[in-house]
This record gives structure tokens, sequence and C-alpha cells, in this order.
């Protein structure tokens, strides 16, 4: 009985313990949950890296090989609707109207563009990404990077704004705003 009661006397004083952290008097309260907060934003952090070392690595490997396939950098749906975007432009494509009318729901189809995916041209030289900023996560945890592709051979920046998600054990491009 004597243990418990030191046990709960000192549960009690340390309950209402103040912390001075940075200058600041902080109560102790919450700080079990804070150092969790840290470790889970030290872990979204790491995986924001990787995202954005996995895009830049993705892209350049890619785009500098003699031929590559989007659908390996893409998930399914993005593929599909960049292929539809692509082809509008030939006779068997859709409309613009008949486009934004199937892929509203899903993707802003203002920032879509009608060129090649991610580089608009046919030909291009060597690529590089100069630029590969975080921007933001996504309600559904995915990473919006702003990215500036170059084309080095041809002296032309493209900026996209590049949503990537977890798929399996990497990531893959889910959507591209095309400025």
């Amino acid at each position: 009985m004597y243990k418990f009661n030191t046990l709960a006397l000192a549960f009690t004083l340390l309950s209402g313990l103040t912390v001075v952290q940075d200058g600041n008097a902080q109560s102790n309260k919450g700080l079990i949950s804070t150092s969790k907060t840290n470790t889970e934003l030290k872990t979204e952090n790491q995986d924001q890296e990787n995202a954005k070392k996995w895009l830049v690595k993705t892209i350049e490997t890619n785009f500098n090989k003699d031929t590559y396939k989007m659908s390996d950098m893409t998930t399914k749906t993005y593929a599909e609707y960049k292929s539809d975007a692509i082809n509008m432009e030939y006779d068997d494509g859709l409309t613009e109207e008949t486009f934004k009318k199937k892929w509203h729901n899903q993707f802003n189809t203002k920032y879509v563009g009608t060129g090649g995916f991610l580089v608009p041209s046919q030909d291009y030289g060597k690529i590089k990404v100069m630029n590969c900023k975080f921007l933001s996560v996504t309600k559904d945890k995915a990473y919006i990077f702003e990215t500036t592709i170059r084309d080095l051979t041809f002296k032309q920046n493209y900026k996209r704004d590049i949503k990537v998600i977890h798929s399996g054990k990497s990531f893959l491009i889910a959507d591209v705003k095309e400025y």
C-alpha cells in the first residue's frame, strides 16, 4: 500500500511538472506524443526525400535512354489520361470537350498539355532535372514537387508540378501540371 501511494504521488507531481525548453516554460503534458510526432515527422521527411530522389533519377534515367515507357513511371490512370491528351491532336483522338468530360473528376484538365510526357517535343536532347522542390503533401499522402526539367541540348526549360505517390516499395507519378 505504501509503495502504491508513493508511486501515485510521484505520478501526480510529474504530471504537473513544468519543463523549460528554448527559454519557454511548458507543461510536460503531451511530451510523449510530441516525441512520437517528431519521429513521424522524421519518417515523413525521409520518405519525402526518397520520393524526390526517385523522381529526379527516374526522369533523368528514362529520358536519356533511346526509348522509355511512360507507364513504367506513372500510374495506369495517369498514363491513360496523358495518352488521351496527346491523342487529341489526331483524327482518332478525343475531342477537347469529350476529353474534359471524361477526366474532369480526376484531374485538372487545364494543366494537361497535349505535347509529350514531361517534355513536350518529340525530339529532345540530354535531359537534366535542374530543380525539384517539395511543395506540399496532399490529403492522400502524395507529394507535390515543383520541378524544372531542362533540355541541355536544345536549351529549353519545362516547369512542371509533379504529384508522386507510393507504389509498393517505390513511387509513381500520379499527375503532372504543365505550365
